[in-house]
């Protein structure tokens, strides 16, 4: 054992009994490796059992080597906030403070980094548009409190320069920076502490105003400190028409119907509609569930009352299809907020940051559902990230490097694999043309299929041939896709 802290409320003596939890952070030796790693986790497993503060699985544990929290550390925006963040309000239980070790970061650069906590806290909030939600309502009190408050903290660090490191001592000082009627909002929200228990009724449509209102403001004057005026490089994209991106007839008739759905009563919240591919891009190599699925993307005149969203979110049920259809909503006109959570790192997103989903949403139609992108002709330019997008590039190839040269390669399932294959054939691709002041980004499987078929026509038979088995095991069809193992893993070394 290395060090053990004790992390997030209960280090700040931020305690409601009978609703907080004891979260711990372990950190083991490099040489101790996984052995060390099951032994902590089945102590604290075992523990769980008879102290109910203490989550089950994966809740209130982060649990990593040494070397891979300094990964996490330098990778990851998330991390990066989280463990810095430790330095001021965690306390060590035992073992040496390996987080007071860590660099010594000047503000503009934990900007980013501070955004992903609003995306942890926007994540918990979607049960708020899920029909089955059960919480009960003092649960629902003390979420908004906190997914406020911590709003709140982040807000006044990046919009005014302010390190507030309290839940309570945020919702005071934000309220020296709103109007009258949200002043308000968070008197209220104050009170939800004190009074849990009582029948005082919510008022959820209010609070996710406020809430999507901070988060707007951070994003914007984040991007604005970050990225200045500078522009970056060029991406082109080709959209590809729905009718070519849709393999699942099923998906098909989802997107229909839910365009269908919002076109009933379009007024007076939504301007568009858009149907548009998903394009991720981060360091986590295995994370590709991008490829070959989209967004339901609405574009918000007004605030959508919250029951009207548990309606339309209705029909998407379970999201347990390959090709994903995942719903967001832009609000303000400068950010993107998912509406059924696929992936708590991608579920808010802003212009600078992520150019391409911006990019691709069609100009403001006063009708719907004419406003869906069906493709375009013409390829679409944006400016991608200033310096961002070129070191995300580098740091995935380097880990596809090491993935690649694994055995265990041979061990993933199919999909995941053939997934990781379109992703990480795209990044190589890509890596290939940062120095150029445009970047021809393709965003599906076929786009990227004719990019090596372009760079490398001696594979065409195998790789068109992949590129069918593929779309196969995509639908659950039987396939044989797994006899193109090998030879995509060697056109990977090649690239």
């Amino acid at each position: 054992m290395l060090t053990i802290y004790l992390c997030r409320g209960a280090a700040k003596g931020e305690i409601v009994y009978g609703l907080s939890d004891i979260d711990l952070l372990v950190i083991v030796n490099d040489k101790e490796g996984q052995s060390a790693k099951e032994r902590v986790r089945a102590t604290y497993d075992k523990l769980s059992r008879f102290i109910p503060l203490f989550g089950r699985g994966e809740k209130g544990l982060g649990l990593y080597s040494a070397s891979e929290f300094l990964s996490l550390y330098n990778d990851y925006d998330f991390y990066r906030h989280w463990f810095n963040d430790g330095k001021y309000s965690w306390k060590l239980l035992f073992g040496d403070d390996v987080v007071k070790a860590l660099p010594q970061l000047e503000d503009f650069e934990l900007y980013l980094p501070a955004t992903e906590e609003l995306k942890v806290w926007w994540s918990h909030l979607k049960g708020e548009f899920t029909l089955d939600f059960n919480y009960p309502l003092f649960k629902r009190k003390y979420l908004w409190y906190k997914a406020i408050s911590e709003a709140a903290e982040v807000y006044l660090f990046v919009c005014h320069g302010k390190n507030v490191r309290s839940r309570d001592a945020a919702l005071c000082e934000v309220k020296n920076y709103l109007a009258y009627e949200q002043q308000c909002h968070i008197d209220k929200i104050q009170g939800y502490l004190r009074h849990l228990t009582s029948k005082e009724d919510l008022i959820p449509d209010e609070l996710m105003k406020l809430f999507i209102a901070l988060v707007s403001k951070t994003f914007e004057e984040t991007e604005r400190k970050v990225y200045g005026d500078s522009k970056g490089k060029t991406a082109i994209v080709n959209v590809p028409a729905s009718q070519e991106l849709i393999a699942d007839s099923d998906l098909a008739d989802l997107a229909q119907e839910s365009e269908v759905a919002l076109s009933r009563e379009p007024e007076p919240y939504l301007d568009s509609v858009a149907l548009i591919p998903q394009a991720e891009f981060n360091v986590d190599v295995l994370d590709n569930s991008d490829i070959d699925s989209f967004y339901l993307v609405l574009v918000q005149r007004n605030f959508m009352p919250i029951e009207k969203l548990k309606g339309f979110l209705s029909l998407f049920g379970e999201n347990s299809r390959w090709q994903n259809i995942e719903p967001f909503i832009v609000a303000d006109g400068n950010i993107a907020l998912s509406l059924q959570v696929a992936n708590p790192h991608h579920c808010i997103k802003s212009p600078r940051k992520c150019p391409l989903f911006f990019s691709l949403l069609p100009e403001r139609a006063s009708k719907l559902p004419e406003g869906s992108v069906e493709g375009s002709a013409d390829p679409i330019h944006c400016y991608l990230p200033p310096d961002t997008f070129e070191e995300i590039i580098k740091k995935r190839i380097a880990k596809i490097n090491v993935m690649i040269l694994d055995k265990n390669i041979y061990k993933m399932k199919t999909l995941d694999f053939l997934r990781f294959f379109w992703g990480a054939a795209r990044t190589k691709l890509l890596a290939h043309s940062l120095q150029s002041n445009e970047i021809h980004i393709p965003l599906t499987s076929r786009q990227i299929l004719e990019m090596l078929l372009q760079a490398f026509p001696e594979n065409s038979d195998w790789l068109k041939g992949l590129h069918t088995e593929y779309t196969k095991e995509l639908l659950g069809k039987e396939n044989e896709a797994y006899r193109f193992f090998s030879k995509s893993i060697d056109l990977l070394n090649h690239i």
